[in-house]
């Protein structure tokens, strides 16, 4: 197989970099190939698919006309660069034991080793998807919920008149939490879907994709969709509507027509170049990448200052209530009181009141060290309270927040995993150390958007309990204040 030109995105402002025409040195790295992830498993199984396979495997499975080969890893003038991923940090790559290599070793990136590892004597093969992957629809696709408001239909038009556009598109909807952002945007879906075209939603996190899945599928009954992430039982099938984690767009190259980035200032995605280009080359060189957010990352605010990215922006919930404003609390060293198997007396208080009332809440914590030792407070200080620790490392973390969302407990301790992506209505917040750096201006606002999220609970009460006010803790408050402030402004001029 020769190999072809095909297109690498390296960066926002040069997404149509032409993959290099191999040097002597480069060559040379491609002599002997071994498997490193996945199959292709035939045409319809490779098609919008970047994979890594053995050289062997070319020759047995069928592999598209305008496929774009190269090897797994480049090296030009000492330089050495991934083609599944793009990582070109010396840092991440690793010489490590290989049988097909003549020197009975080979580089390998440590970069996207998440997904299988990529070898210098790897073959990388990327497929576009055609044009039009499945056929047009006619008929109404999406059943809402509920009737979107005044201002949400309006932003739902903007976003659908940017998807209608011609060539590659960037917008960004800029709506507070609680704002009705996922409705907002079906009807930019169901367009995309009618005509035929692919559609991927990333979103940060598994909780969010477990969250957005049957929200989506109750939208569109009759859309075939498939959700992708590490926990999925399900496998990947090449369907109109994807529902995945930012990282499985690693696994895609032109696929899809509209890919929305939801939470796009969150973690991992933030300011990672590694998922931003992914996503880049995830969908089609005229297609468009709608970012949602709450809480836009200062990247993105210069980008629109630059004009490179258009928005729609929405200060309100769609009950038109305002957005709860956090107050601080002063509790001192925790650590103190911890050793003490006892939590500081303003937290104490918090959830007394909180539990005499049958009032639930969710208890913010800055590291997964601290959930054990605030756990063993909590069981000596309240014996009879119903609550559970919830963490990345948990491994039954989905069943304690059904449990939640069940009304089986009183509350939650919790690390940022939670904060945002899921909706208990009805909640109250604290947060523990709120001067921790974990809790950055954009994690402390999504948090205290966990509240008053539904009409039938539109307020509530967030409190950050602090060892010293930090710039964070106050930039939160202030733009909490200046969203609600520009919600009254915009109401005033109906």
């Amino acid at each position: 197989m020769r190999l072809r030109q095909g297109y690498y995105w390296h960066s926002s402002h040069n997404r149509s970099t032409p993959f290099k025409q191999k040097s002597e040195e480069e060559k040379s790295s491609s002599d002997f190939f071994c498997v490193v992830r996945g199959e292709v498993s035939g045409m319809e199984e490779a098609v919008g698919r970047i994979q890594a396979v053995f050289q062997s495997m070319l020759k047995e499975h069928e592999v598209s006309t305008n496929a774009v080969l190269d090897v797994g890893i480049t090296v030009k003038n000492g330089k050495k660069e991934c083609q599944f991923c793009g990582n070109t940090d010396p840092l991440e790559f690793a010489k490590g034991p290989c049988l097909n290599c003549e020197g009975g070793e080979c580089w390998y990136c440590l970069k996207c080793i998440g997904m299988g590892k990529v070898k210098a004597c790897s073959v990388v093969i990327a497929t576009p998807e055609e044009e039009h992957p499945f056929p047009k629809r006619t008929e109404a696709l999406v059943h809402y919920k509920h009737t979107l408001s005044f201002k949400q239909e309006q932003l739902s038009l903007e976003c659908l008149k940017v998807v209608k556009q011609t060539g590659f598109h960037e917008h960004l909807l800029w709506a507070v939490t609680g704002s009705g952002k996922t409705e907002m945007i079906f009807a930019s879906i169901e367009w995309m879907l009618q005509q035929g075209k692919r559609v991927a939603i990333a979103a940060p996190r598994i909780d969010v994709c477990v969250e957005l899945a049957p929200r989506l599928k109750e939208a569109f009954p009759t859309v075939e969709q498939n959700v992708l992430h590490s926990q999925s039982k399900e496998g990947y099938q090449r369907v109109p509507l994807t529902i995945a984690t930012t990282h499985q767009m690693l696994r895609f190259y032109r696929a899809f027509d509209l890919i929305v980035i939801d939470e796009t200032d969150s973690f991992p995605y933030r300011d990672n170049e590694l998922l931003i280009r992914a996503v880049h080359r995830a969908v089609k060189e005229d297609g468009c990448l709608l970012y949602l957010t709450a809480t836009p990352s200062q990247t993105l605010e210069k980008r629109i200052k630059r004009k490179e990215l258009s928005v729609s922006l929405l200060p309100e919930r769609y009950h038109k209530k305002p957005l709860v404003v956090p107050t601080m609390s002063f509790i001192g060293d925790l650590d103190k009181r911890l050793k003490k198997k006892k939590v500081p007396k303003p937290v104490c208080q918090f959830i007394e009141e909180h539990v005499k009332v049958g009032k639930r809440f969710l208890l913010f914590v800055p590291r997964i060290t601290l959930l054990n030792p605030i756990e063993v407070a909590l069981r000596r200080q309240f014996p009879n309270a119903k609550f559970e620790t919830v963490s990345s490392k948990e491994t039954y973390r989905q069943e304690r927040i059904a449990k939640m969302r069940a009304g089986e407990l009183e509350f939650l301790v919790t690390t940022t995993i939670l904060e945002r992506g899921v909706t208990f209505p009805g909640v109250d917040v604290c947060v523990i150390n709120a001067h921790e750096e974990e809790f950055s201006r954009e994690v402390l606002v999504q948090i205290a958007g966990r509240v008053g999220r539904t009409a039938e609970c539109p307020t509530g009460e967030v409190v950050y309990f602090h060892n010293g006010k930090t710039k964070a803790m106050i930039q939160a408050v202030r733009e909490i204040e200046g969203l609600n402030q520009q919600a009254l402004l915009g109401r005033e001029h109906e």
